[in-house]
């Protein structure tokens, strides 16, 4: 069972046991309410196997053959490249006697990323929305960039709990980047716990489509079963929305009366004053329940080794590797030809960096080039 049968099987015995409703369950899962129902019927009977798909192993009898999409995406992008997804279907069968559905034409254009006109829906309803049930369950996470000291561009980065508004942790930086990010999530966990879910929009960061499946924030939240979900819509997360407009319009008169101009300084009054004074007496609410859903950090878990950035590097056959421009090589002892195989530099929150292969760390040199003697002449 992976990862996210794990956290589904979670969900839904949350649901049975009456820790959850069905509309929490089915946001936590990304799912409508009716396929809560569902799968929480099958986990009943089958437990674990209820949340795994009857599909999964098998192959589809409707599946396209890989001649017909071969032939179909070489006409778009050499003779129909500019033609609309229907414009384009009625020419495939009329002049080539090619047959697609309309979604499959879509999603073949989409991974290629030509198509020329999207298709237009209505706006969907928005309701209101009912809190988390308790603490832990799932954190709202943003970053505001404002001029908080009146001149200088900084950026908020926090996270704020979806069943009490409670701001566990957030800090000025000056930039929304994935270090930041990851120095935030890790401040809340040593605080409090690991939450079950991040809700967060789809910046590349966080693993949306800027930078899809390559964020390292995600890589983190995965490692530690965090499930990350991400909002449609600003207004989808509109409690942290509304937190950085309060936050705003009361910190930068705050950090001005004070003269407080410097990053340092204003990270300390907004930690030790701003969010344990002013925000956690008058805008934090009571869960309804008590038991907190912040899980332990299991043990021998190092946080530092899982919130830094993960980078992959071959070693090529005279033992050296390529980084960050320079050429380094394996030092020894090895007893063994590491070429082609990958080295794992980690890049820490204070920006030094270690290599690894296999989970244990080695040794990289930089290898300095001989000089030549006419050129030093």
């Amino acid at each position: 069972m992976g990862k996210r049968e794990q956290f589904q099987y979670s969900v839904v015995g949350d649901f049975l046991a009456g820790r959850v409703n069905r509309k929490q369950a089915s946001e936590l899962l990304e799912v409508r309410e009716r396929t809560v129902t569902r799968m929480a019927r099958r986990v009943e009977t089958r437990k674990f196997l209820g949340v795994v798909h009857g599909n999964r192993g098998r192959k589809s009898e409707k599946r396209v053959p890989a001649e017909l999409k071969r032939d179909v995406m070489g006409l778009i992008e050499s003779q129909y490249f500019d033609f609309n997804m229907t414009h384009a279907l009625e020419e495939l069968k009329r002049s080539h006697g090619l047959v697609v559905s309309y979604t499959t034409l879509r999603r073949w254009c989409v991974s290629k990323e030509m198509v020329k006109r999207r298709k237009r829906r209505r706006g969907a309803i928005r309701m209101k929305r009912v809190r988390m049930p308790s603490e832990g369950l799932m954190l709202q996470m943003d970053g505001s960039p404002h001029r908080y000291n009146g001149k200088d561009a900084w950026c908020l980065i926090g996270a704020i709990d979806d069943a009490t508004s409670e701001i566990p942790w957030a800090e000025f930086f000056l930039s929304e980047d994935t270090l930041s990010c990851m120095r935030v999530l890790q401040r809340i966990i040593e605080l409090k716990g690991v939450p079950h879910a991040i809700y967060t929009d789809r910046a590349g960061i966080f693993g949306g489509h800027k930078r899809q499946m390559f964020s390292q924030f995600s890589r983190a939240c995965e490692e530690l079963d965090i499930q990350v979900i991400f909002a449609s819509s600003a207004q989808a997360k509109g409690r942290i929305e509304r937190a950085w407009d309060t936050i705003q319009d009361r910190l930068v008169p705050e950090l001005r009366i004070r003269k407080i101009q410097r990053m340092p300084a204003a990270n300390q009054y907004l930690q030790e004053q701003f969010l344990a004074n002013y925000w956690a007496r008058n805008n934090t609410v009571a869960a309804r329940s008590s038991e907190s859903r912040y899980r332990k950090l299991g043990a021998g878990r190092d946080l530092n080794e899982i919130f830094c950035i993960k980078d992959f590097r071959a070693v090529k056959a005279d033992h050296t590797l390529s980084w960050q421009g320079d050429i380094y090589a394996v030092a020894a002892p090895i007893k063994y030809s590491l070429h082609g195989q990958k080295i794992e530099i980690r890049t820490y929150q204070n920006l030094t960096w270690k290599a690894y292969f296999a989970g244990r760390e080695i040794e990289i040199v930089k290898f300095e080039a001989p000089t030549s003697l006419k050129r030093a002449a």
